[in-house]
């Protein structure tokens, strides 16, 4: 998306609220898609509402983020996370669908996908509920349903054609749901924190960006194939973006390293296109290696840009 014609929706959207309450929604646009804590509750009460009505007021938002060369359907999403394990410490994650021309469509990232992401990249604990400007399809329930306590998530849909807004358990839009218990997995993504794996590069590098890469994959959620996997993208602005392997017990919904760091990257950028200077990947490969994924899907998002590999152990 052209970054003036972003920078003029976002700045339209801001301006249907109040200035005191649109000075902390402009937050938003430096922190990658959150709403802090902070600034939640100034809003909440500035605007005298609750979640699930900032939330939907924050729908139009999320929307603007998104990148849809094919379908051009947007989508949006906003997920409440818990940020600590103190009570009320709550912020919101902005997420939208993302798509790569001349790919496959299953390298397309769900919006739903992309708030769960950005909340878990920005150190959210646990998701409490999401509200979303289309029903989630089944590919985005059983993605939602990985998550740790999904059977408690809550999910606000609003019909874009009726403008209805509806409330919905997961439970009752995905019965019978397979997840990772069924794989033997006793945590879901978003779990109670772990020690973070200890690995070793098998090539020693002193490179900054190669041992950012490293770190993100020592915090994969790889439950099912142990593929541990870090990814870093740097601009031309020369800033740098991390992502880390995120598990799916159905396989498919599963993101690898370098999708997450393009979730990352384009909620920092605000909708507009950033240019890949360099990448990064640190794979501990088992059954499975993601390096031929990620490299076919940069030769789409920056085809002069060679996927730096380095083997972890």
């Amino acid at each position: 998306m052209e970054k003036g014609k972003t920078d003029s929706q976002f700045k339209q959207f801001l301006e249907t609220f109040s200035p005191s309450v649109r000075e902390s929604l402009q937050t938003i646009l430096q922190t990658g898609g959150m709403l802090s804590a902070k600034h939640y509750r100034v809003v909440m009460a500035a605007l005298n509402i609750s979640a699930e009505n900032l939330m939907q007021r924050l729908l139009p938002m999320a929307k603007l983020y998104c990148a849809t060369a094919i379908s051009d359907f947007a989508v949006g999403t906003v997920a409440k996370a818990e940020m600590t394990d103190t009570v009320g410490d709550v912020a919101l994650f902005l997420g939208a669908n993302i798509e790569f021309p001349a790919q496959a469509l299953t390298q397309t990232i769900h919006a739903e996908q992309s708030a769960i992401i950005n909340a878990w990249l920005q150190g959210a604990t646990r998701i409490d509920g999401i509200a979303v400007t289309a029903a989630p399809c089944g590919y985005c329930r059983q993605f939602l349903y990985e998550l740790e306590g999904s059977q408690n998530l809550k999910i606000s849909i609003h019909d874009q054609i009726g403008g209805k807004i509806t409330q919905h358990s997961l439970s009752d839009l995905l019965p019978a749901a397979f997840g990772p218990h069924e794989l033997g997995s006793t945590a879901g993504l978003m779990g109670p924190p772990a020690q973070p794996a200890d690995l070793s590069l098998k090539s020693r590098s002193d490179d900054p960006f190669v041992l950012e890469a490293k770190e993100a994959a020592q915090y994969s959620y790889a439950p099912y194939t142990l593929n541990l996997a870090g990814c870093v993208l740097k601009t031309v602005d020369g800033r740098t973006y991390a992502g880390r392997y995120a598990e799916n017990a159905a396989f498919n919904p599963s993101l690898t390293a370098l999708h997450t760091a393009i979730i990352r990257m384009a909620m920092a950028q605000a909708g507009a296109e950033a240019s890949i200077r360099r990448a990064v990947l640190v794979e501990k490969p088992t059954s499975i290696s993601q390096r031929p994924d990620c490299e076919l899907l940069l030769h789409t998002l920056a085809p002069n840009v060679r996927l730096e590999y380095f083997e972890a152990m």
